[in-house]
Parts: structure tokens; sequence; C-alpha cells
């Protein structure tokens, strides 16, 4: 079975996951927790019956040997009964998602907040305004058309929604000409500005910060003169590392005479429409992964994106999937085992990990992941909701993304839901730095 079925953490026994058909998310049950009650996670191989039960089901069954209208095959005896036992489709009341204004886009406001996607260039730090940042993926060394007599910065084009997308060095626009662009495992971070898509491509993609106005600076009048340094416009002191991140000007990089000739080139090479007609409505996710699974939230509802640290503070009497706490800037932030949340076997960390922080009423914690991969735009027609399970823990999930280009369907998390109300008081206070012994 070539089709990837994605698992539902604390989904329903019988629900070996989610698929993709033509676009919608079909719930997979398993025949054999149905019938013979083997609630053992399912192997994803064999055959899928799409069956109407109140809806499409797919049922995965280990094969089908024909079609056949034969009298002496029996149909299976209490085969609805048995389904609504399995998994319960009865239409469950859906949160107002007007509530989930972010809090964070409200600290902004009120308190002069910069959002920074973060990314190394040969060993340096550097930042681009986070509400100019589109996409974040792979360089796909594989999929990249040279264009012919390209600026030396120019690397060539990729396919995106718009046609093609121009990419170009950013180091080689910041003046480190030594610098090799384009390699195996670096990114592409794609940036509009003034509706001019563009790919830059960069090392290493570091972390989301959210500076305060007071901890940017106008970088001096002196490096302003360099050729490379010409395109930083600030630059930012990260709180509590001692660590400096050069921002970036959008405005200063498209101004760049290789990058005007890529656009130039890009205009000639890309279908004609009416970016009015082009453009859906898009709405930006952060995409982790833990174990083989990829998992999204909303970008507007994260704080920032940070390196699992060495030092954490181990918790007595904590609950399992509380890893300790830290200190974030002077404040003290419980970090949450995200694979023991979602039932994902456990693996000793890797330089990858990260810690999602996020603000969750007057809680705030950081939810360690195997790895942060991707900010992707994702348009509304590719959103979807979930199914509704009968599993309350799969709450967590409210839609689905749909991704075109290779099939995946991705289940996107709803924050507020990460932490039930006693979870949330328990971390709270072990935040506040209280011990509590957590009851059954």
């Amino acid at each position: 079975m070539a089709a990837h079925i994605t698992r539902v953490p604390h989904g329903p026994d019988a629900l070996a996951g989610i698929m993709n058909l033509r676009g919608k998310p079909l719930p997979i049950l398993s025949m054999k927790s149905v019938l013979h009650g083997d609630h053992a996670r399912a192997p994803f191989d064999g055959k899928i019956i799409v069956y109407d039960h109140a809806g499409a089901l797919g049922l995965l069954v280990d094969d089908v040997m024909r079609l056949s209208n034969d009298t002496g095959s029996h149909p299976i005896d209490g085969l609805a009964s048995r389904l609504d036992a399995a998994f319960k489709q009865t239409r469950l009341t859906k949160v107002d998602r007007s509530r989930h204004r972010s809090s964070v886009s409200e600290l902004e406001k009120t308190s002069r907040i910069i959002a920074l996607l973060s990314f190394r260039i040969a060993g340096q730090l550097y930042g681009l305004p986070l509400e100019d940042v589109r996409e974040v993926a792979l360089f796909p060394a594989d999929n990249i058309s040279a264009v012919a007599n390209n600026a030396s910065a120019v690397i060539g084009i990729i396919p995106s929604r718009d046609g093609v997308l121009p990419i170009v060095s950013l180091a080689s626009l910041l003046g480190l000409d030594v610098h090799e662009a384009g390699h195996l495992g670096s990114y592409v971070v794609e940036v509009e500005h003034d509706g001019e898509p563009l790919g830059l491509v960069v090392d290493e993609i570091e972390v989301i910060h959210r500076l305060s106005e007071d901890a940017i600076d106008v970088v001096p009048a002196l490096l302003q003169k360099g050729r490379g340094e010409a395109q930083i416009e600030a630059i930012g002191r990260v709180s509590g590392t001692g660590r400096l991140i050069s921002i970036l000007s959008p405005e200063k990089l498209f101004a760049h005479q290789d990058v005007a000739l890529a656009l130039a080139k890009n205009a000639e090479a890309k279908t004609i429409v009416k970016k009015e007609e082009n453009r859906e409505s898009l709405e930006q996710f952060l995409i982790f992964q833990l174990g083989v699974e990829s998992y999204g939230m909303p970008v507007r509802s994260v704080d920032e994106v940070i390196r699992v640290p060495e030092d954490i503070t181990r918790v007595p009497s904590a609950p399992p999937f509380v890893m300790g706490v830290i200190n974030l800037r002077g404040k003290a932030i419980p970090l949450i085992d995200q694979r023991t949340r979602f039932d994902t076997p456990s693996i000793q960390q890797s330089a990858k990990s990260r810690a999602i922080v996020l603000t969750l009423g007057r809680l705030q914690a950081g939810f360690v992941v195997d790895e942060v991969s991707e900010v992707k735009a994702i348009s509304a027609s590719a959103l979807s909701e979930v199914p509704d399970f009968s599993s309350t823990q799969a709450d967590v999930f409210d839609r689905v993304a749909h991704i075109e280009q290779d099939g995946r369907m991705i289940l996107l998390i709803d924050p507020q839901e990460l932490l039930t109300r006693a979870e949330q008081d328990v971390i709270a206070a072990i935040g506040d730095g209280e011990t509590r012994t957590v009851r059954p």
C-alpha cells in the first residue's frame, strides 16, 4: 500500500490513522481491532476498503480477494454496531476558533516585540522579520533549474505555487563570496516584499526569537559602508545569551542589483496571472517532527523556538511528561516531553531537538520535539477539520493540512488544547517554584 497513513496520537484503539483521499482526511480503522479486539498497533500494509458509515471510513484489511455476488459469502454480523463501538462518528461541538486569537500578537501590539526567524551563514547568526517570511524548506538540490546569464548570487529557479521562485545565495549578497551556497542540508527561506517572492539560501535554521525594541540597536554608520553589511538594518541582543543577531532588511535585499536581475528574469519565466486571482488566503504553520511523523501549529501562537539547553533542573514528583524547568531570561519555564505526550517511543535527544515555547493562558511552557523542519504557508483550501474521533485526548488536533506536492496529511495542533486544565495547574505550580505530587 503506497499511501501514507498519519498516526493520530491518543486516537481510538482501532484507529490506525488518517490518509489522504482526494484531498480529504480519511480515517483508517484496523479491522483486526474492530473484529477481534486486537489493539496492537496495526502495521501500515495491506489493502484499504473505503466504506460508507455515516461518512467515509477506510477499513484496513490484509488483502482483498475478489468482488463477488456469491450468496455463499456472508456479511459481517453487526458491522455497523462494531464500527460505532470502535470509532464513534457522532459530531462533537467544535470550539469557536475566534477565541484562539494569539496572545503573542496581543503582546507584540502592547510591548512592541519584534519576531525574528534566525539562521546561520558561515557560522554567523542573522535574522529576518517573521512577518516577511512566507516559508522555510530544505534546499531542493534535485529540483532546481539554472538560468542563463545569471548574476553571481543567483542560483536558479524552483517550482512554487506562484509559478517559479528565484533562488539566490544570501551569503553572496552579504559579501561572503568564499562560501558555497546551496549544499545538501541547507535551507531556502522564502521572503516576500511588495508582492514579490524570493528564496534565500542559508546554511542552518536556528530558532525564532522575539526581541523587545530596546534590545535592538541601529547599525553603526561605519559598518553600513561595507558591501555585505549594507544589507543589515539593525543588531539585536538575544537576552540571557550574550549573543548578537544581525537583522537583515528585506527592502535592502530586494534592492540589491543581483536580486533585481533575478526578479526580472522570474517575471519572464512565470505564467502571467493576476495576483488577486493567484493568491489564496494563506496561514503560516511551524512544522515539526516526532519520530517519523510531522505535525504543525500556527506560527502566530509560538512565542519562540529555542535549542534544548543542557542545564535542565529536574523536579521531584513531577508528571512523567515534565522533563524539568529551565531559566529563560530569568523566568522558570517547564519543559514538556512531547514524545511522551504523544505516546511516541523515547529516543536520545539530538542536536536538532528544539523546544517550542508557547503561552497557554497564564502558563508559559516549552514543548520539546525532535526537529523543527519548516515554516509553511498553507492555503485555506488545503485545510480541513479533523474527523470527529471518540477519544477526547485527540481533541488536541483541530485541523488537517493537505500538502499537495507529496500527498501528505499533516495533523495541526490547537495550542490551547495541548494541556488539560488539571495538567496546566500542575505545570503552572512547577513554574511558580512549587512541587506537587500528581494523584490519579
